[in-house]
């Protein structure tokens, strides 16, 4: 802009050059203050947008940290109550047992406030009261009965009592008579016997220089020490059938003027495990490979001195043979440091066949790097205890009966109920007929099953996490959990492996921990004994007396074919039980006791207080 257009605005404005210069200045100032007010905005909306996206990081960070916080608190939560459950309630997985145990739980819990009794409706009848004795019940007759079979397999003992004298002073003397005998049956218990058997051995003076021989002694099973088999085995007994630990065995022996130190027996148990029971564990192992229908599981292990840090976990795996074969039972127990896939790999390096299972990974990757040699099959009771438990967290005393059997795991249940009921009466039957039947009448309703669980929806908000688990495991799972059907010796679940490992987990809790490897290989080895001939229904306490008994003469034998004989099924076991309870039927000499006899019964009998 030019002077003279500078003079024409100023002449229009009736202004002067001077005020309109100065009016040009005040609005470049203000122009000026602006720019910067501008600027300073900018810059706060540039720090007000960063700390909005770190407001909305934190916030998103604590709903987050807040969900599962919730996620964890209920899943402790449900934790508790299965453990209150499994602790002071039924321990059933059926359905009716389930509602019971829901049902209960206000009676076990001791803290809670007291409320108003609830309304009298149609839930009551699902209720299961704890019995209550009120007097004397007389036994039913099908009690009667039991317990008569139960006591005829026990040695009798007959005794006669006649107090003459009583008699003629209540009824007179020429006044009574006889009628017949009433017959009164307890069960009798002597208390254990401890005593110092002094065996004596001669020692011949031969030839001319009169030297010395002494005969030696065969019965010992370990020089220069007093145990003997039957000590040895009520230890063994006592402590992996009984589960009572060594050191209430130490109080008890030192109750009869006894010491014998824990330390002492544990050293004997030691000693013996691998040196007279470990050839029988071997040929058993090797016969458990020969049979092709196996079960296996696991379960842990405190071992203190295993070369690694305090609180580290081991695993006894228990592998037996399928519950449904016709052969004699096998079950085996192996102690590992880890849960690890090389133990299956390494015990199962040259076995072709079935294994039932759970659905531990280890198991799949074996089959899977094993494919068509061995066949991994599922647990069903798996699958059943995962409604079960989604069951037992719901509420069902505030549910009427509709309601309850509305629910998903209600018919998911009752579904797998149906399938255990058709299948179980099929295992007296022979491999084959159990194929037929199975296809016949278990095949169906297991298809009825997962129909049924493919129709819920597990997107829905209502489905509970544990529902949810349940279904997707049933699917994951589901070709695993149907190859029993394509097989008569493979078993619906892996049930009777849990069956023979809680004995174990029963005398875990008494006695916490295994103080070495050794140690645990030990009760590895003693186990495998006592539950192999427990499912052999052997007695226990013969059964390793007789190995007691029967090894130390067998150890510098070169050929193993003796081996045949020390198995709990063997035909010399049976006959060695056999003798050891009949002299056990025997009367003892001079003990005054009638047997299979009785007085007759004349009007009276030679004055005594007692007939014998």
């Amino acid at each position: 802009m030019d002077n003279d257009d500078f003079s024409y605005i100023a002449s229009e404005l009736n202004k002067t050059r001077e005020e309109l210069l100065a009016v040009i200045a005040g609005l470049r100032r203000d122009a000026e203050q602006k720019e910067i007010y501008f600027i300073e905005n900018r810059n706060s909306l540039t720090v007000m947008s960063k700390e909005f996206r770190k407001v909305t990081s934190e916030n998103k960070d604590l709903r987050t940290e807040n969900r599962e916080l919730k996620e964890t608190i209920t899943r402790i939560s449900e934790m508790n109550k299965l453990k209150s459950i499994d602790i002071y309630g039924r321990g059933s997985e059926k359905l009716d047992g389930i509602i019971d145990n829901t049902a209960c739980q206000d009676e076990i819990d001791e803290d809670h406030e007291e409320t108003a009794a609830p309304a009298a409706d149609d839930r009551k009848a699902r209720t299961i009261p704890f019995p209550i004795r009120h007097g004397y019940r007389p036994d039913k007759p099908k009690q009667k009965v039991k317990r008569e079979a139960d006591l005829s397999k026990l040695p009798q003992e007959q005794r006669f009592i006649l107090d003459i004298e009583g008699l003629d002073e209540k009824y007179g003397r020429d006044n009574w008579r006889i009628a017949f005998w009433k017959r009164h049956v307890t069960a009798e218990h002597d208390p254990a016997v401890i005593y110092a058997l002094n065996t004596y051995t001669p020692v011949i003076s031969a030839g001319l220089e009169h030297v010395l021989f002494t005969v030696p002694y065969e019965q010992s099973i370990l020089k220069r020490s007093f145990a003997s088999p039957s000590l040895v085995a009520d230890i063994i007994f006592k402590k992996y059938f009984l589960a009572v630990p060594l050191y209430r065995q130490e109080t008890a022996f030192s109750g009869f003027g006894f010491e014998l130190s824990r330390q002492t027996m544990s050293n004997w148990l030691m000693r013996f495990a691998p040196d007279l029971f470990g050839p029988v564990y071997d040929h058993m192992q090797q016969r458990l490979l020969e049979v092709k229908y196996h079960q296996c599981d696991e379960t842990t292990l405190r071992v203190n001195k295993d070369g690694r840090a305090p609180g580290s976990k081991s695993y006894i795996w228990v592998h037996i043979t399928s519950e449904l074969l016709d052969t004699a039972p096998i079950v085996l127990f192996c102690y590992e440091l880890t849960r690890g896939t090389d133990h299956l790999r390494k015990f199962y390096e040259d076995f072709s066949g079935f294994i039932t299972c759970d659905a531990y990974c280890s198991y799949q990757v074996l089959g899977k790097e094993n494919q068509n040699v061995i066949i991994i099959c599922g647990c069903m009771m798996h699958m059943r205890r995962r409604y079960a438990q989604s069951l037992m967290l719901i509420d069902t005393e505030k549910l009427t009966d509709d309601e309850i059997q509305a629910l998903p795991e209600t018919k998911a249940l009752e579904m797998i109920g149906k399938i255990y009921a058709v299948d179980e009466p099929l295992k007296c039957l022979s491999a084959d007929e159990r194929k037929k039947l199975r296809d016949l009448n278990v095949r169906p309703l297991v298809e009825e099953y997962y129909e049924y669980i493919e129709s819920i929806d597990t997107d829905d908000a209502l489905i509970s996490a544990r529902l949810k688990d349940a279904i997707t495991y049933s699917k994951n799972q589901k070709e695993y959990l149907c190859r029993f059907l394509s097989d008569g010796n493979i078993p619906i679940d892996d049930g009777a492996t849990e069956r023979h490992i809680r004995p174990f987990a029963i005398g875990r809790n008494n006695f916490l921990f295994c103080d070495s490897v050794a140690g645990a290989e030990t009760s590895a080895i003693i186990y495998t004994m006592v539950e192999t001939a427990k499912a052999n229904k052997a007695n226990v306490y013969w059964y390793i007396r007789y190995l007691l008994e029967e090894m130390p003469c067998h150890m510098e034998d070169k050929d193993r074919s003796f081996l045949d004989r020390m198995v709990p099924w063997s035909e010399e076991y049976r006959q060695y039980e056999m003798q050891k309870t009949a002299e056990i039927k025997a009367p003892p000499p001079d003990a005054g006791i009638v047997y299979d006899t009785k007085p007759s019964t004349p009007k009276k009998r030679s004055r005594r207080s007692e007939v014998a």
